[in-house]
């Protein structure tokens, strides 16, 4: 048998205001500055940041899990970043958390990742003459790096990755690659930061 429902006020309701909230700060560009400020600060003991500022391309998957869990904790995570950019700019911003972080700290130009992503495809399919396997699957390696931001050899050989049931996998991919996967994922990585 169902409760009887209890009405606490018989008038009408009526929305008075819309607020978003953006962690401490009340208006977006607080919040941008705020960011600008924690990701500048040289007392940050985050190494995760300093090789996103240094060496984004030597980042693993669990060192950004870890850095995305410190700022999400502080109160930066992507998804706020992009609605206080959008906010001040009138512009949205699919940038990943590591453009986030370069264009407050370094300057670099705010980009969607997965077009950062496209153009370091293009340059590594330029940089010399592939194989018709290894062209697909450097194809199959950005498209992953668009859902998952870097993909390293935890990636490949993760279960739950497409990579093992498109019958990948570290040992046949690098032999594919002539034991160089190494090598060409640092220089895919390399690429998708190069200016």
């Amino acid at each position: 048998m169902r409760a009887a429902p209890r009405f606490l006020s018989d008038h009408d309701d009526e929305l008075r205001s819309i607020e978003r909230g953006y962690g401490d700060a009340q208006r977006p560009e607080d919040y941008l500055e705020g960011f600008s400020a924690f990701v500048r600060d040289p007392g940050n003991d985050l190494p995760a940041l300093t090789l996103v500022l240094t060496k984004p391309w030597e980042l693993t998957r669990r060192d950004l899990r870890e850095l995305k869990l410190a700022l999400d904790q502080r109160g930066y995570s992507e998804t706020t970043l992009a609605t206080a950019w959008r906010d001040t700019t009138n512009q949205d911003m699919a940038a990943a958390i590591m453009g986030w972080i370069r264009q407050a700290a370094l300057g670099d130009p705010l980009m969607p990742y997965e077009q950062r992503v496209e153009r370091a495809l293009q340059r590594i399919l330029a940089s010399r003459s592939w194989s018709k396997p290894q062209r697909d699957w450097l194809q199959r390696i950005a498209n992953q790096t668009k859902a998952i931001t870097i993909v390293d050899r935890e990636a490949l050989d993760d279960d739950l990755l497409f990579f093992k049931r498109e019958g990948g996998g570290w040992p046949r991919l690098n032999w594919l690659f002539g034991g160089e996967l190494d090598g060409v994922l640092q220089q895919f990585q390399r690429e998708v930061w190069a200016a």
